[in-house]
């Protein structure tokens, strides 16, 4: 077990350093992962749809996405940290909460890893011979969502306040749920304006700042719901309010 600790450890700073063009072979259900508080445990399924028995390792970082599993101190418990998926089969990744104490009257963000291990190819198994195995490492957000919050995590996108003042934009998230914008636009004078990059998410009672079109009428936004949806919205602009 340590061989193979030290052996996907190894691979997972390749990961981080190239960005290889293959396909990796496990595929992951969902885009994140919603804990709510009163759950016993939630499940996770991975499923290997490559040619080849695939090693996965799995742990759950507090944001810092160089944490190792070692280095991890999220209070949940994953199991099995460390399990071989055949071709054509899956693994359920059995989510456990600690107890130990977080907010209650918002939710807390943590980040699921799942990294993809090939195996070491026949061909490079003799002695002196030289090779570059590359693992696929995915990192998708873990919500831990407390009972009893105002609202609904799908509603919380249309409460986000926006707010001009000359050429900066403010959205400020009056919500205890997390929203994730896929992307967003400024339109002034029929022209829009990408103004949002790709996964920036607001926390609860986040705001922030961007720099648009000091004419800027109308935005409009998509935001990632809890199934992985995208749902554009639009909101009318009034500068200085």
């Amino acid at each position: 077990m340590n061989v193979i600790r030290r052996r996907a450890s190894l691979l997972l700073v390749s990961s981080l350093l190239f960005c290889p063009s293959a396909q990796a072979g496990i595929v992951i259900n969902g885009t994140r992962v919603i804990y709510p508080a009163q759950a016993r445990e939630v499940t996770v399924q991975v499923n290997n749809v490559g040619d080849t028995p695939s090693l996965v390792q799995a742990w759950i970082d507090t944001g810092d996405a160089e944490q190792t599993p070692e280095g991890s101190d999220a209070p949940f418990v994953l199991t099995p940290p460390i399990s071989r998926v055949e071709p054509g089969s899956s693994q359920a990744l059995r989510v456990i909460y600690s107890g130990r104490a977080l907010p209650t009257d918002r939710e807390t963000v943590f980040w699921l890893n799942v990294l993809d291990v090939p195996p070491v190819p026949e061909e490079a198994g003799g002695a002196g011979q030289n090779y570059l195995q590359v693992a696929f490492r995915s990192r998708l957000k873990l919500f831990f969502r407390p009972q009893g919050l105002k609202g609904h995590a799908n509603d919380a996108a249309q409460s986000l306040q926006w707010t001009l003042g000359g050429d900066r934009l403010r959205v400020h998230n009056p919500t205890p749920y997390h929203v994730t914008l896929a992307e967003a636009h400024a339109r002034a004078a029929g022209q829009d304006t990408l103004i949002q990059a790709q996964g920036w998410m607001i926390a609860p009672d986040q705001q922030l700042e961007f720099i648009v079109p000091a004419a800027t009428e109308e935005v409009r936004f998509r935001t990632i719901n809890d199934y992985g949806g995208r749902i554009e919205r639009s909101v009318r602009l009034d500068a200085g309010r």
